[in-house]
């Protein structure tokens, strides 16, 4: 748990970026198999968003920003309550008593960064990314 958790940025913006291969890229198998599932969400649900409401990784319309806000603000809350609730508390390594201060604070490092630099990065480096051959406009090309 972190009070500023920049990779978050990573699996937003690069799976919006990335489709597919930025889901996979972007979650670190490395730090536990454990986490894994968290991870993976937070990544997969901004990019379908992004492609389920045909959302300009740009940022140019206030609709960009609310499909951006809404799914890395549902991912920040799923990955916080099954890293918490599922991982942490299950393996005894937290108590119930300090479950919901380990939810909120989970939810709100991965929030505040995610805000932060996601649209710091979409904003400034999405018109790059879009003219290059890397850019993933369906889910996986």
């Amino acid at each position: 748990m972190s009070i500023f958790w920049t990779a978050i940025a990573v699996q937003n913006v690069g799976s919006i970026w990335l489709g597919g291969w930025g889901v996979l890229v972007s979650t670190p198998l490395y730090i536990s198999l454990a986490y894994f599932p968290s991870n993976a969400l937070q990544a997969l649900l901004p990019a379908l968003a992004f492609r389920l409401w045909k959302a300009d990784p740009r940022l140019n319309s206030g609709m960009d920003y609310l499909v951006l806000i809404a799914s890395i603000t549902l991912g920040n809350m799923l990955g916080a309550l099954y890293s918490v609730l599922v991982v942490l508390r299950g393996y005894g390594l937290i108590g119930n008593e300090s479950a919901p201060m380990f939810i909120w604070g989970w939810f709100g490092g991965n929030e505040i960064a995610g805000l932060i630099l996601d649209i710091l990065l979409l904003k400034m480096i999405s018109a790059c990314v879009i003219r290059s051959p890397l850019f993933v406009r369906k889910r996986w090309s």
